[in-house]
């Protein structure tokens, strides 16, 4: 039987992925992005929606509910990208990522919520490995990354009895545009960080190198499909597993210095 899913985030990289293979599955897939027209047809649906506009949420799910009385699944994608040194972060800057990273994450759940209670669905919230440990020039990110694995590890308690179902899904490096789309801080400091810009080249290089996001599009698929999800479920390669098991294993300093050695940073 087929599963009404909506996916934020889903016009392009990862929630693209998900979205076409969900689709590809026979499910309704709802596809939503605040840069697309609406398109209703087949099973992958363009909802326009943006995460940062409660009343652009609120219209897009009301638009569901509408037409299908229920929700599924709710996978929360939708985020940005941000590099730079935290002393030259403007609070203007480090804002535009939360509110999308984490107020978004937090105002699609709660409009959902009321839907999910009627099918007892799933919630699904990716992160990132960069919510497991903090990386050099990429604090406001990781940070926004904490934070929803906090609100996620709140919400799987709160809606367990409901029969609300959470998971939180860590992404490693996949091939996306997210090189293209990382916001960088505006004003950079060369003086006290000369070894940024060589840093962020060495991001982009690790980025286009990766996995192809149909990985974690089948991860996802997988999980749904299962009848007791686990909180958590890490996608990566065998090197960021090896390095979230140090991170976990090692004294904090230890392990801050194989970061900074990975990343040059003198």
């Amino acid at each position: 039987m087929s599963k009404v899913i909506l996916v934020t985030g889903g016009s392009s990289g990862i929630g693209q992925s998900i979205a076409t293979l969900l689709a590809d599955k026979g499910n309704i897939v709802y596809a939503a992005s605040r840069n697309v027209v609406n398109q209703f047809d087949g099973n992958l649906r363009m909802l326009r929606m943006d995460v940062t506009d409660e009343s652009s949420i609120i219209s897009a799910i009301a638009f569901i509910q509408a037409n299908h009385g229920l929700l599924d699944a709710l996978i929360n994608n939708a985020g940005l990208g941000m590099a730079g040194p935290l002393e030259n972060t403007t609070e203007t800057e480090a804002k535009e990522i939360f509110d999308t990273n984490v107020f978004g994450v937090l105002n699609v759940c709660r409009a959902c919520i009321p839907l999910l209670r009627i099918s007892k669905g799933r919630i699904l919230n990716v992160t990132s490995i960069g919510g497991i440990f903090a990386l050099p020039f990429r604090g406001i990110y990781c940070s926004s990354k904490f934070a929803v694995e906090g609100i996620s590890e709140s919400l799987s308690m709160e809606l367990a009895p409901m029969g609300i179902k959470v998971s939180i899904v860590e992404p490693g490096d996949f091939k996306t545009n997210i090189n293209t789309n990382r916001k960088k801080v505006a004003s950079v400091d060369h003086t006290h960080y000369p070894t940024f810009d060589a840093t962020l080249v060495q991001i982009n290089q690790e980025v286009s190198g990766a996995m192809e996001t149909d990985i974690i599009a089948h991860a996802v698929e997988r999980i749904l499909r299962k009848r007791n999800p686990h909180l958590r479920y890490r996608v990566a390669t065998a090197t960021q597993h090896f390095s979230v098991w140090l991170y976990r294993l090692l004294p904090g300093r230890w392990f801050e210095k194989l970061i900074m050695n990975h990343y040059k940073l003198r």
